[in-house]
């Protein structure tokens, strides 16, 4: 993503007040259609009576209670939620297309912390438009780099240049996301899997892609690796990979035999997934949520039972994400 194509914060804000204002209308025209239907099961009602009166009294019976200004009200609801969802994908599609105004001038800390702010700003809607992509709250915390809605944080890193770099991450990740959430493919995503996929350690990959953090020592013992040989081969998947991939590796190194996935990982993890599931970890956690089921029977009444369902529904909401976020399309 790079060239062109670029979104200025300020127009993302814009468009996010456009979807708060439209929000607030949709809420507005929905108690408009409630009272509207209370006013018309009401008038029905009355309606009714005076009908039986005139047949009982032999005359003519009154006209229908109209209900055009309830069915122009729920055309006007409609309308709103269709220009909703085209703001959502402007939205998003701005948000792939993001730069962030930094200051010129960004400053290192007492503690050595990358201080910028936002030119500009507040950009307060528009900053939680992007938070809630990520299912979190402001400040926006990825990777150690915190955004708040006038300004960027590096968390310790203590040098302008990488801090700088950490920010261009940040920015990419933002991007990425956007197209995650869009149900669009990320080339540079993409790129990773296939590489993973591709290559002479994709069994080490499977084994670790999930995991937040990775000790070498305790993923030797949890795959029952004593030999030096696959020892060194489990180190080269993580040292060949970065070499290879640079800072589009899932992984960090944190210390000597210790690496953390990064958001970026995070993605390339999840998407990677969605195109080669694990069968074996698939019939593991079935099997699983099919035990918790069964251990979670209670007595519902006299010679009957009703199952926990809680783990099942975890599952199928976790696989249901996927086909949300990527669909059949996107395999």
């Amino acid at each position: 993503m790079s060239g062109c194509l670029c979104m200025k914060l300020s127009d993302l804000e814009n468009l996010c007040a456009d979807l708060e204002g439209v929000n607030t209308q949709i809420q507005e025209k929905v108690g408009q259609i409630s009272d509207l239907e209370q006013k018309a099961r009401r008038l029905k009602e009355e309606d009714e009576i005076k009908r039986m009166m005139a047949e009982i009294r032999g005359e003519k019976p009154p006209s229908e209670y109209g209900l055009e200004e309830m069915e122009q009200a729920k055309k006007e609801l409609e309308n709103l939620k269709t220009k909703l969802e085209e703001l959502k994908k402007q939205a998003l599609k701005g948000m792939a297309e993001l730069d962030l105004p930094i200051s010129t001038q960004p400053e290192i800390d007492s503690e050595g912390n990358v201080v910028t702010t936002l030119e500009g700003g507040p950009y307060e809607k528009s900053l939680e438009f992007i938070a809630d992509k990520f299912d979190s709250s402001l400040p926006l915390d990825i990777d150690g780099v915190l955004l708040n809605s006038n300004r960027i944080v590096v968390a310790k890193i203590g040098d302008l240049r990488k801090g700088l770099q950490k920010l261009l991450d940040f920015k990419q990740n933002i991007r990425r996301m956007a197209l995650v959430s869009a149900g669009e493919k990320s080339p540079e995503i993409e790129k990773v899997v296939e590489y993973i996929r591709n290559g002479a350690y994709v069994d080490i990959w499977e084994a670790v892609c999930s995991k937040q953090k990775v000790v070498f020592e305790n993923l030797y013992e949890e795959l029952g690796i004593t030999d030096s040989g696959a020892k060194k081969r489990v180190q080269n998947f993580f040292t060949n990979g970065r070499a290879a991939l640079a800072d589009a590796f899932p992984f960090i190194n944190i210390r000597a035999g210790v690496w953390e996935r990064t958001f970026f990982g995070s993605l390339v993890c999840r998407r990677y997934r969605t195109l080669y599931p694990n069968k074996k970890e698939e019939a593991t956690e079935i099997s699983r949520a099919t035990e918790e089921i069964g251990e979670g029977e209670v007595q519902a009444g006299e010679g009957k039972t009703e199952p926990k369902i809680q783990p099942l529904n975890k599952y199928m909401e976790t696989k249901e994400l996927d086909r949300i976020l990527y669909g059949n399309a996107g395999r």
